[in-house]
């Protein structure tokens, strides 16, 4: 119960190396080129033949019943439409599927053509130029606030000695000028008597000028003592001015600095979340292609065609009436009369009789008789059973007539697993659309069941990619020789191929396998 996927892939790896082992000396690498292909994917695993003469019919989900195209007794022939149900609800499903799809890949769309990165990293210049221009600022104001405390120092220390030369000035005259000439200057000044002030000074002696000028001196010097008090101000108010501006732009270079680091932060965290951000709306939008897919295959499922050839005996259902889904299986093998097989092996032997209690069933909606053909009932690993849908193609090989492929058809999966020596599968009945001469009951048997598939799909062989999630690398051969590595974009990966939706153009050559030395 392998999926054919595994087999096709490890059969391309095995040719790689076995064409890698066959050179000799330097060698050219073995490329392919990129090429527009159909791209599918199989499970396989492996039952009996089984001859059958009666088929049940049903809609796997059921519905109302709207057309009717056959009644009791008709001959059908493989392929002709039987009936019909509504698919009012499937269609809906289909269009609101259609609709995330689309929202989903203008999301991608987004992010793939965004400048995230591209707007960071000019923050990032942007906030280095702001930083050098405010590191030059700062600088700036720094110098003209030293230059401002240097004059004020100088400043300061010239009116110190303006007013050291005016003390010593002022001590000289007032040596020259005696205490009694002082006092009777300052009582002539508190009587307001003018004109003995200027009889004084008219025909006053030389003790009475040099009052006058030692009292000039005097003023000098409360005035040199002023401008010393106000320049020694002065030169604290600007070392206190360079203080508080040093403070305010040591603030604005850091908080330059953080606004540097987080916008270099955010760019890197834009170019690293980038093929992440890609990967994971990536993988959205392949989930909602599988919903896409499912909602069409629900509306095919809601017309019901012969497998095969026969007549119809029954027919349980009127338009207008309701049926329940599933009603195309039997207390028996899913589908069909045959027993299911036995549990110990997996494989029936067509000779023993199904136990209603252990078998998965329902009623039909139409039975088909008078078939003449072969059906398989074979068990699927879960994880193979889980992408496995009723009418679905299959390939069907044998193992006693090697060169006889034949296809068919998925009638119906049971609903429930059954364990096969310790392994959890899951039966799927499949008819054979086409008939040979040499098949015989009880033939081994290989399905190999289509569970998804592309067209026209840009793509590249297995080997040539190293797949991680949705996306991978792939080696490109440029023109001039030179390897060159690329993340593409992965599709479906197929059996021998795997899609390409973004990353590689059509006609490039790649890689499947390096050149030695």
């Amino acid at each position: 119960m392998t999926t054919r996927t595994t087999v096709r892939r490890l059969g391309a790896a095995a040719l790689v190396l076995l064409l890698a082992g066959c050179t000799s000396g330097e060698s050219e690498p073995l490329t392919v080129k990129v090429t527009r292909t159909s791209v599918t994917s199989t499970v396989s695993a492996t039952g009996s033949l089984q001859a059958i003469t009666e088929q049940n019919l049903g809609f796997p989900d059921g519905g109302k019943l709207v057309e009717l195209n056959v009644s009791v007794g008709q001959q059908v022939e493989p392929g002709q439409v039987l009936a019909r149900v509504d698919d009012f609800a499937a269609r809906q499903d289909l269009q609101k599927a259609e609709a995330q799809l689309a929202q989903e890949r203008a999301a991608l769309a987004r992010i793939r053509d965004g400048n995230q990165v591209n707007a960071a990293e000019d923050d990032v210049k942007r906030a280095g130029e702001v930083l050098e221009a405010t590191e030059e600022q700062a600088e700036a104001v720094d110098d003209a606030n030293a230059s401002a405390v240097e004059q004020a120092k100088k400043q300061l220390a010239l009116d110190k000695e303006v007013l050291e030369d005016t003390k010593d000035r002022t001590r000289a005259g007032r040596r020259s000028c005696t205490s009694e000439d002082r006092r009777a200057a300052e009582e002539a000044a508190e009587d307001d008597d003018r004109d003995s002030l200027m009889s004084s000074l008219s025909g006053g002696s030389t003790q009475d000028s040099d009052c006058e000028a030692a009292a000039q001196k005097e003023a000098e010097v409360e005035a040199a003592e002023r401008q010393v008090r106000s320049s020694r101000a002065a030169l604290e108010q600007a070392e206190k001015q360079r203080r508080v501006e040093n403070a305010q732009q040591d603030l604005a270079v850091e908080n330059a600095r953080r606004d540097l680091a987080a916008a270099k932060n955010e760019a890197a965290s834009a170019r690293g979340d980038r093929p992440h951000n890609i990967d994971e709306q990536a993988a959205v939008v392949s989930q909602l292609q599988v919903d896409v897919e499912t909602a069409h295959r629900a509306i095919e499922d809601t017309v019901l065609r012969a497998p095969v050839a026969g007549k119809i005996a029954s027919i349980n259902g009127m338009i207008g009436e309701f049926l329940g889904g599933g009603s195309g299986t039997t207390a028996l093998a899913p589908g069909g009369t045959v027993p299911l097989p036995d549990r110990s092996s997996g494989v029936s032997s067509g000779d023993e009789l199904a136990s209603g209690e252990d078998r998965p069933g329902g009623s039909a909606f139409i039975v088909l008789d008078d078939v003449r053909t072969f059906q398989i009932v074979a068990p699927f690993a879960e994880s193979d059973a889980a992408r496995i849908e009723p009418n679905q193609a299959v390939e069907v090989t044998f193992d006693a007539i090697p060169d006889l492929t034949r296809s068919g058809r998925v009638v119906s999966i049971a609903p429930t697993g059954t364990d096969i020596q310790g392994v959890t599968s899951y039966y799927a009945v499949i008819v054979l659309n086409e008939l040979d001469d040499r098949l015989m009951d009880g033939q081994t048997a290989s399905a190999n069941v289509v569970v998804d598939h592309r067209d026209n799909a840009l793509a590249v062989p297995n080997a040539a990619v190293m797949q991680s999630g949705q996306s991978g690398i792939v080696t490109v051969l440029e023109a001039d020789g030179a390897q060159r590595q690329v993340q593409v974009e992965l599709g479906l990966a197929g059996d021998s191929a795997t899609q390409v939706l973004a990353g590689l153009r059509e006609g490039q050559q790649i890689v499947v396998a390096p050149g030695e030395e």
